[in-house]
């Protein structure tokens, strides 16, 4: 029985992760976008139908997330916005060192798990 909450709550959370991420995706092309406007760039043609179809794409897949409650949708909300300015913070401090940026994964990884989630080191790889 243990086995299979386990399992509930390994898909749980990667179900969780995968609306959180679609809606920093979201913000994060949204922003890219404005800043583009800002440098006079703004995207084009092309460019700017495939920028709004990936848009579209991504609120139909968040409509899911409009089924929840209104609290669930505001921790989504939360979450999203966390992580976000996390990873901006990350890519900020690390830069391209990627031996920094697996120093901070070690840091959090020295926390115990909450949610019965292995870390994998896989992506390191190649600093070693």
């Amino acid at each position: 029985m243990e086995i299979k909450s386990k399992e509930n709550k390994r898909g749980n959370t990667h179900a969780n992760i995968t609306f959180v991420l679609l809606d920093m995706l979201e913000t994060s092309l949204l922003n890219a976008n404005e800043c583009l406007k800002k440098q006079g760039c703004e995207l084009r043609h092309e460019s700017k139908h495939n920028f709004n179809t990936a848009i579209a794409a991504i609120k139909k897949l968040k409509g899911h997330v409009n089924k929840c409650s209104n609290d669930m949708q505001v921790n989504y909300g939360n979450d999203s916005d966390i992580l976000y300015n996390t990873l901006l913070l990350l890519i900020d401090r690390c830069g391209e060192d990627d031996m920094k940026l697996f120093q901070f994964y070690n840091y959090i990884k020295s926390f115990p798990s909450k949610n019965i989630i292995e870390a994998d080191d896989t992506a390191f790889s190649h600093l070693f």
